[in-house]
């Protein structure tokens, strides 16, 4: 490499490499005197960065050329035959502006990485990836200056441009990698032994192209405790020992639960091969490759630091209602929605614990995918909503005339359940014309003696008539007397009278009324009912009522039963 610049600043910035001035077209090559796995690539330029430029590698020290990036500013005029935009594979060669803006002016960057994090790797030892990272020995840079009409103050006011030709200046250039593997005789690739060549060193004071000679990397996957997968024993440009990294806890990063670790090839390609450390047999109930997770049923405390001992704390979910028998969230993740030490419930249960079913549910059960069952209420019987019920039993909260589990039946003497306040309506059956005063639910018909018909039995059937229940009544007016006399009355004309017959007897203290009964149709119970109106403001002391029969009584009539003390009332 030619035309290095420097001012002798002792800061590497003051230093750079620079084109040929009127050259538009340069390329950088690099001899890496080995085979080595690429990785990364990182330039950085003093000015502009190119308008356009492409990155390739040659296995076979030059002789043939494949190409890993186009970077342009207009790629569609730079490269029109290669596609453009993210690459969607990590074998996807694509064209890329991102790299390629004439803003920053200076320091601006350049990077490429082989292995792009934005695209999953299954499988980091496949062939289609191995080919992509194996294998290096020449990178070239071609870079195209040509900046003609280009507005170089961006979005800003103004047309400070360029025009014509200027050359490249690169302040910096960085390329990542580890020494291939060499087969040794072996059927398999090993890191047995393998030789790191060549260093890179634009920027250093003075200006130099440090070449490092041969160095030996001794093998640390097998070995415990190691987070990276060699170790070099020599350096030319500063000789020092470099031990395996590994050592725990500073080498796998254990956070001090655990005091072992292995290493791991995939580990290692996956972070950048920045550490293939895993942790084993990780204590305090924790897991993963740092031992940096809480084991499931455990979740990790905010308030602590990843390193307490106490870290992890066990969920307190009840494992009837929770999902995954009690499984709690691991830790705080907002974009997530997780909230460590928060269950899960199922679909119908509530609480922070996930112990009581929602409302309007009941029976809390590990055997059901969704906790508790719906509440079987009827709405019409249950007061509030209808929907809610007793979250053990499942029995529902009825209405004052309302019973049954699902509080859909009427209680006793009651019918026609509806959404009313009380829920129900009483049967009021005719006491004369029913059996009794029950009635059907739905209907509130009640049960009717023969020749009785309606809801209550209170109509009488056509070709029939029904007795009042004082039907016999014998006036007082046309009875014998003793001690008194009948005072008639009309009836008043505005409303029903309070009496019968044409009148009255009026009786004084110590008189008695006869009446003559000769009409009973048959022997059974009697009320013996007197209908009266007060003439003085006081009770009457004393009423005396003797039965005069005009036989004995049989025995074997309903009769048969009667004393004669029955008779003095």
């Amino acid at each position: 490499i030619e035309n290095v610049v420097t001012s002798f600043a002792p800061r590497p910035k003051k230093a750079w490499w620079q084109s040929e001035n009127g050259v538009e077209h340069v390329s950088i090559q690099l001899d890496l005197e080995a085979e080595f796995h690429f990785t990364h690539l990182i330039m950085t330029f003093k000015t502009f960065r190119p308008a356009a430029m492409l990155v390739e590698r040659s296995a076979d020290f030059g002789h043939t050329w494949k190409v890993y990036r186009y970077f342009a500013y207009d790629c569609a005029a730079s490269f029109p035959h290669v596609p453009h935009g993210p690459p969607r594979r990590i074998d996807d060669v694509v064209c890329e502006s991102r790299y390629s803006d004439i803003e920053p002016s200076t320091e601006g960057e350049v990077i490429y990485r082989v292995l792009d994090p934005a695209i999953p790797i299954r499988d980091p030892y496949s062939p289609a990836i191995q080919s992509e990272t194996q294998w290096v020995n020449y990178p070239r840079l071609n870079l195209d200056w040509e900046q003609e009409g280009k507005n170089l103050q961006g979005r800003a006011a103004g047309k400070l441009q360029f025009w014509g030709s200027h050359p490249v200046l690169c302040q910096g250039f960085c390329t990542g990698g580890v020494p291939a593997c060499l087969c040794c005789g072996s059927a398999e690739p090993s890191l047995l032994t393998a030789r790191l060549c060549t260093a890179t060193c634009v920027g250093a004071e003075p200006p130099q192209l440090c070449t490092a000679q041969p160095a030996q990397v001794q093998p640390c996957a097998h070995e415990p405790n190691h987070a990276q997968p060699w170790a070099n024993t020599v350096w030319a440009v500063v000789p020092h020992a470099m031990p395996c990294h590994g050592t725990v806890p500073a080498g796998c990063d254990c956070n001090e639960h655990s005091r072992q670790c292995h290493f791991d090839m995939a580990v290692f390609l996956a972070t950048g091969n920045t550490s293939g450390g895993v942790c084993d047999d990780c204590q305090h109930n924790t897991m993963g490759r740092r031992c940096h997770l809480c084991k499931p049923f455990y979740y990790k405390d905010p308030t602590k630091d990843l390193r307490d001992p106490a870290v992890c704390r066990a969920c307190d979910c009840d494992p009837e209602g929770s999902l995954d028998g009690g499984l709690c969230d691991s830790a705080d993740d907002p974009a997530r929605g997780l909230i460590a030490g928060q269950c899960r419930c199922k679909e119908h249960v509530a609480g922070p614990r996930c112990d009581r079913c929602k409302l309007g549910f009941f029976g809390l059960s590990a055997s059901n995918p969704q906790g508790c069952q719906r509440c079987q209420c009827d709405p019409r019987g249950t007061v509030a909503d209808g929907s809610r019920c007793d979250p053990v039993s499942g029995e529902c909260f009825c209405k004052r005339l309302v019973t049954g589990r699902s509080c859909n039946q009427c209680l006793p003497e009651h019918w026609g359940l509806s959404h009313d306040l009380p829920g129900c309506r009483p049967c009021d059956c005719d006491v004369g014309g029913a059996r009794n005063n029950l009635c059907a639910m739905r209907t509130g018909q009640c049960q009717c003696r023969s020749h009785l018909i309606g809801r209550q039995c209170e109509q009488v059937e056509t070709g029939f008539y029904r007795i009042n229940l004082d039907h016999y009544t014998y006036e007082a007016e046309d009875a014998r007397l003793h001690q008194g006399s009948v005072v008639e009355r009309e009836p008043p004309p505005d409303r029903p009278a309070s009496w019968t017959g044409t009148g009255f007897a009026r009786m004084l203290e110590g008189g008695w009324v006869e009446f003559h009964v000769s009409d009973v149709p048959f022997s059974t119970e009697y009320d013996v009912v007197i209908r009266y109106e007060p003439q003085h403001p006081e009770a009457w002391q004393e009423v005396r009522l003797k039965v005069l029969r005009p036989s004995p009584v049989s025995a074997s009539s309903p009769c048969g039963n009667t004393i004669p003390a029955d008779d003095q009332l």
